[in-house]
């Protein structure tokens, strides 16, 4: 019997650590380094990452298939980062022309630190 009910619409997890249970592979999109599964007893629509080193890996529920090509989990997955560094500090962002707080223990504010830093965990 599966859990899908009772989990959180978005749960950390990856294709190598998925605390979902058993699911069947519908698709896999090697450019957006993830996989779209159902659960084989409930048949929750799964959007699962495959696992990359530098970012954490989410699981999503779906409502239904057409949502996997539309799913763009980005600003979720900058605020996870500035989460994981224990939210903002009162600092001014390092970048050039650029007044927002930074991420703490970093230099730069969070679009800065993710999207030009290349910071993901």
């Amino acid at each position: 019997m599966c859990n899908c009910s009772q989990l959180a619409s978005i749960v950390p997890g990856h294709d190598e650590n998925n605390p979902l249970g058993p699911l069947d592979e519908l698709e896999w999109d090697p450019s957006r380094w993830a996989t779209l599964n159902r659960c084989s007893d409930c048949n929750q629509l799964w959007h699962i990452d495959i696992a990359k080193a530098d970012q954490i890996g989410l699981c999503i529920k779906l409502a239904e298939e057409a949502d996997w090509t539309k799913l763009d989990m980005t600003q979720t997955r900058v605020q996870m980062m500035v989460n994981n560094h224990g939210g903002l500090s009162f600092d001014t962002c390092r970048w050039k022309q650029c007044n927002n707080n930074c991420v703490k223990g970093l230099a730069f504010c969070p679009q800065h630190a993710y999207f030009d830093m290349d910071i993901k965990v």
